[in-house]
């Protein structure tokens, strides 16, 4: 689908914090009189931005209710959250909120004793019911995390260049390896931008091409592998994909693609709320379909509160107030694009009728099962690995297959060989 979206809120500088040099942790009381302000620390990865202009725009939500509590936001690199949340433990000094990447680390960092156990909050919180039970993570029936929005991944195209050449958006893979073909021929535009990094970030990108035969990584095989690789393989040695996309994480290749030069880049809906700054006519539709369909896996950050956290009441109503609440649903959505997992707002026009956004929400009705294992990050980084070689041009996509396959199942048993 496609349109032209009315400008949205600008986005706001972002109150980041790098973490060359430590930032600390949560608000220090002996350093704080009684009655004087409170400070919320706040860890995330993100880069986006619309996510950063959406989470100041909600911590200004916060304040303005909560005029005596400031703000210590800081940015951490997406590999390296995880790390810095689990050394905490050892510390004794962590966030008072994280963002982290629920799909990928919850296991690890539910089990370390990192984060505070919400469930008290969550059986208390009179809205549980708009929330769907899957976006509550829980480990032996406490919850860790919960999220406010869900992120998939979707087909995203440069309507003037599509219309220049004739081509009409694809719906299956067949459909959309023709028409990258047609862009490289022509020859004026890159065909396709999108992350073919060595990480879980970029294992996302292209994993699809898997589900969409009906393989996730509990029923991985040798062959389905090869095909996606060589897949890969044939779009960098054709010039579909530029080889330096190896490197590229998912906002490396939405600046590409965001330049105009490119006709398809395959990202998330997070990057929506940059639609109307782009220039040129923006459309989207789901992940090209296989055999078994178009199938993606839900992504999106975990909200939790670490467990060193001063004060955890305050942590929570944060959470309640900032990101649960239906106005901060909105700012989010409004700002990012990510797709609120309250059914009360996801209904509300404002999304609903977005025609961007559809195909998306979609998507969220159709999604894969992440697999249930301790070393999903590893599962998931071998193929990012894979991957990255075949795009550089440094491995044969038979070759990087089988290394593959190997990596999953062996992190899998390293996992406790649990899956599905």
């Amino acid at each position: 689908m496609r349109v032209r979206r009315l400008s949205k809120t600008g986005a706001l500088a972002a109150t980041a914090c790098l973490v060359l040099a430590s930032c600390g942790g949560g608000s220090d009381s002996d350093e704080e009189s009684s009655s004087g302000p409170q400070t919320l620390t706040i860890w995330h990865y993100y880069t986006a931005d619309g996510q950063i202009a959406a989470l100041e725009r909600q911590n200004q939500l916060f304040a303005e209710s909560n005029p005596d509590v400031e703000f210590e936001v800081v940015q951490i690199p997406f590999e390296q959250l995880p790390t810095r949340l689990l050394s905490t433990a050892t510390t004794q000094d962590g966030p008072d909120i994280v963002l982290d990447n629920v799909v990928v680390d919850f296991p690890a960092l539910a089990g370390s004793g990192v984060l505070t156990d919400l469930t008290p909050y969550w059986e208390e919180y009179a809205d549980a019911d708009q929330v769907s039970d899957s976006s509550v993570w829980r480990l032996d029936d406490e919850v860790y995390n919960v999220m406010s929005y869900t992120n998939l991944l979707g087909l995203y195209y440069n309507a003037d260049i599509l219309d220049e050449l004739g081509i009409e958006p694809p719906e299956t893979v067949d459909e959309f390896q023709a028409a990258l073909e047609q862009v490289a021929d022509d020859g004026q535009y890159t065909p396709l931008t999108m992350s073919g990094a060595p990480t879980v970030e970029g294992a996302w990108m292209y994993f699809p091409l898997l589900l969409g035969e009906g393989v996730d990584y509990c029923n991985l095989d040798d062959a389905t592998l090869e095909d996606a690789l060589s897949r890969l393989q044939s779009w960098s040695e054709d010039g579909i994909l530029p080889r330096e996309a190896a490197n590229w994480d998912q906002t490396d290749a939405w600046t590409q693609f965001a330049s105009g030069d490119a006709a398809f880049g395959i990202n998330g809906n997070w990057n929506l709320g940059a639609a109307a700054d782009l220039p040129f006519e923006l459309g989207s539709t789901q992940y090209p379909a296989g055999s078994d369909g178009s199938r993606v896996f839900p992504g999106g950050e975990g909200l939790g509160i670490g467990a060193f956290a001063d004060d955890p009441d305050l942590a929570w109503q944060y959470i309640e107030d900032a990101w649960l609440s239906p106005e901060a649903g909105l700012i989010n959505f409004e700002d990012s694009g990510q797709i609120p997992t309250r059914a009360d707002v996801a209904s509300q026009p404002e999304v609903a009728d977005d025609e961007l956004v559809a195909p998306f929400v979609e998507a969220a009705s159709n999604t894969a099962s992440w697999p249930l294992n301790e070393e999903t990050a590893q599962m998931q980084t071998v193929i990012g690995q894979v991957g990255s070689s075949v795009i550089s041009g440094e491995s044969d996509a038979a070759e990087a297959a089988e290394r593959g396959v190997t990596g999953v199942e062996d992190a899998k048993e390293e996992g406790g060989g649990g899956c599905a």
